[in-house]
């Protein structure tokens, strides 16, 4: 291999050609590449990319359309994607018009070793957004984050591990699992992560015969690999990974009382100790609350607090410092996000002043609570599991309204059991319009009024949490316009909303 060292670094001066190289993770691996020193051509089919500004800027050239014979042939080097690694036919186009030396993405991680430190965020709801948030914090200090550009919702396998080998001061990953043994241990491991945190855990991912202690096992696989821990202290099977794993570096976060009255979806649980029923003093969203056994089991005492929590402030507090945080978006929910990303900042010993920064000037996810439309009111929300769901609702009822319409995209991951849940909190509503043939079948127990479409009669083909087609979005959404007034609003959940709505919207509706 040819090397050359300046500066103390190891600059590659090899033709690398990576196929496939516009995916997911081959565009990580490009990029990965490049920045350590390699000359990178991106080799893919496609003919464009909505990563084609970032590869211009990084200096990866791109062989768009084809597999250019020239292009592997001038290549010392060439990786294939995971995806495309047993492709008989791309391997045997690379065998007629090149002599270079394949290496894999298992060989990339072991080339280039993960130089800084890389906090490592999961669990069932929140993950994406607290991420947002802690990225922000770190931003507003002065750090740089390496960032994957990715347009896609969660982050499982090779993506986090090769975003902690791209260039910054400290990678910030979230990690999300397929249910999978070892699969979110692998993944932390692979991308070293030192910071472990678990934003909550609730039912999901729970069809195949999938069940819910195998979930909590997998989630807590991260405890494994990282040396400080951030656990929320409010989540009684979350709290009790600090007796299950010992650790000396265990940060808790939690909220220390609410001001305001709003729907907590009361929701009980059994005592990870001795099994039985928990006694809860205050809920504060579903099972997160301040919980108690008598069997000495009760939550901990808190690191990273939020006193006098209102729709949309909270007191922050850590140790002797405390502020008053405003949150740009509303929610109990989005307290326990900034709660778990402070508690990461915390960990970097990041200053107070700039985790108060950070945490209100941060503006939100695309698709979290977001308002897509003012007259009429329309709010999206990519919630897809009961969790999710029942904090979105929570969200709208600090917003004045008449009627709350929902639109249900969601075909949820827990199968049957998971939309007919869902279609239980619906009864929070009071439209309820099913978009996704799953939620149609559910809305047979919501005793509100539920609004029927045609399209909703298909099935169509269930990919993870996206249950409904742009056709479908389509019909609820005029169905929703017809019955809208003055003073309602309208809230679409589920991935199908997130990926259809907005250009829905923007093209035929309004």
């Amino acid at each position: 291999m040819n090397k050359n060292t300046i500066e103390n670094r190891t600059v590659f001066t090899e033709n690398s050609v990576v196929i496939g190289g516009c995916g997911t993770v081959g565009s990580l691996i490009a990029r990965v590449l490049k920045q350590h020193g390699f000359n990178v051509t991106v080799s893919d089919l496609v003919t464009d990319t909505s990563l084609k500004d970032v590869f211009v800027k990084e200096g990866i050239n791109l062989d768009l359309g084809q597999h250019s014979p020239k292009v592997l042939a001038d290549a010392d080097l060439v990786i294939l994607t995971p995806s495309l690694r047993n492709n008989q036919k791309v391997l045997d186009l690379i065998s007629k018009n090149s002599n270079a030396r394949m290496i894999s993405i298992e060989d990339i991680l072991k080339m280039f070793k993960v130089n800084k430190p890389v906090i490592g965020i999961t669990g069932t709801n929140g993950k994406t957004t607290t991420t947002a948030i802690t990225k922000n914090i770190l931003k507003i200090s002065g750090l740089e984050i390496p960032e994957h550009h990715l347009n896609i919702q969660g982050n499982t396998e090779y993506i986090p591990s090769m975003q902690a080998r791209l260039n910054g001061d400290v990678a910030v990953v979230e990690i999300g699992t397929f249910g999978r043994s070892n699969e979110i241990y692998e993944t932390a491991t692979n991308s070293n992560v030192n910071i472990g945190v678990i934003t909550n855990i609730s039912h999901d991912h729970l069809e195949k015969g999938f069940d819910f202690d195998q979930y909590i096992s997998c989630k807590k696989e991260i405890l494994n690999v990282a040396d400080t821990i951030v656990l929320n202290a409010d989540d009684p099977y979350v709290s009790n990974f600090s007796n299950e794993i010992k650790h000396n570096n265990i940060i808790f976060f939690g909220v220390e009382n609410v001001l305001i009255n709003s729907d907590s979806f009361d929701e009980k649980r059994k005592c990870p100790i001795c099994s039985k029923p928990l006694k809860y003093g205050k809920y504060y969203l579903g099972h997160m609350g301040q919980y108690s056994c008598s069997c000495s089991f009760k939550r901990p005492k808190l690191d990273v607090k939020a006193c006098d929590v209102n729709h949309d402030s909270f007191k922050l507090v850590i140790g002797s410092d405390e502020a008053k945080v405003k949150l740009n978006k509303p929610g109990i929910c989005n307290v326990y996000n900034a709660l778990a990303a402070a508690s990461s900042a915390f960990a970097l010993n990041i200053k107070f002043k700039y985790i108060i920064e950070g945490i209100e000037s941060f503006k939100g996810v695309p698709g979290r609570f977001q308002k897509i439309n003012d007259n009429p009111r329309i709010i999206m929300d990519f919630a897809h599991n009961p969790a999710g769901v029942k904090a979105s609702i929570q969200a709208i009822n600090y917003e004045n309204y008449d009627r709350l319409i929902v639109i249900n995209t969601i075909a949820s991951e827990s199968g049957e059991t998971g939309d007919k849940d869902i279609a239980a909190i619906l009864n929070n509503a009071d439209v309820v319009i099913p978009a996704s043939y799953a939620a149609r079948i559910a809305s047979k127990i919501i005793t509100k009024e539920v609004i029927l479409t045609e399209a909703s009669k298909e099935k169509s083909i269930k990919t993870g949490t996206l249950g409904a087609t742009e056709k479908q979005i389509i019909e609820s959404l005029q169905k929703a316009m017809n019955i809208y007034k003055e003073n309602d609003i309208i809230l679409i959940i589920g991935e199908g909303g997130f990926k259809y709505a907005e250009k829905v919207l923007s093209k035929t509706i309004i």
